[in-house]
């Protein structure tokens, strides 16, 4: 074991399959989401409340300002599963000492091209494309989300190596850690949260422009009704 890296490699093969078998990582990331986006809400109404009015600009700063909470909520995720952790579990240390190819789960695919669907047809007039972006932007946040929780167990296992290893089995076996669990939940997460901002925005200046004169996505749905209705 002293190539670091193949050490990382095998711990994190280790530690995905013991969440998978024996946790409920995308269970555990759907709650931490769903709390994280009712903290955006919030800082959305402050936001509203400090005079930000429009939706395009409100709605992206929200997701940036609950990003931090969700990285904070992704470490106290961490030190409640430690107290659950035996480092000492057989299959554990048989997959840390395994010589096998390391595991690479089928969810985690190109980073980038997600966005690829989001083709509009060019020859739509002003007025008839913004439903159809509030539409694809909405599309896109449900991608997102499925994507994000469907890769649950890789981010919860290579922050948990960061976490448990650099205090642990790296001091142990002399390895120092190569990355801030920081560092590493950011690289496993800053393109979907990326993505949602740039979603947020989109959909909010749609609706800025659809309901002029709403500053929240409520009351640009009920105006929005409301001429459906005449």
């Amino acid at each position: 074991m002293s190539d670091p890296e193949k050490f990382r490699q095998r711990a994190k093969r280790a530690f995905q399959n013991y969440f998978e078998k024996r946790r409920s990582p995308r269970f555990m990331l759907a709650l931490v989401i769903l709390v994280t986006a009712l903290s955006g809400f919030g800082i959305s109404f402050g936001l509203l409340k400090w005079g930000v009015t429009s939706m395009g600009l409100r709605y992206p700063l929200a997701v940036l300002g609950a990003y931090g909470i969700f990285l904070a909520l992704i470490r106290l995720w961490v030190e409640v599963e430690r107290r659950h952790f035996d480092p000492n579990d057989p299959e554990i240390q048989k997959a840390l000492q395994s010589e096998d190819e390391p595991y690479e789960s089928p969810v985690r695919k190109s980073d980038a091209g997600w966005w690829d669907w989001l083709d509009f047809p060019s020859d739509l007039d002003a007025e008839g494309c913004l439903p159809t972006l509030l539409i694809g932007a909405v599309l896109g946040l449900f991608v997102l989300l499925v994507s994000a929780i469907g890769a649950a167990p890789v981010l919860f296992a290579e922050v948990f190596i960061d976490v448990v290893l650099a205090s642990l089995l790296y001091r142990r076996l002399r390895i120092a850690a190569s990355e801030h669990w920081l560092g590493t939940a950011i690289r496993k997460t800053w393109l979907h949260v990326l993505g949602v901002a740039l979603l947020m925005g989109v959909a909010g200046g749609c609706l800025d422009k659809m309901a002029t004169g709403s500053d929240t996505m409520g009351k640009a749905i009920k105006e929005l009704r409301g001429r459906g209705k005449q």
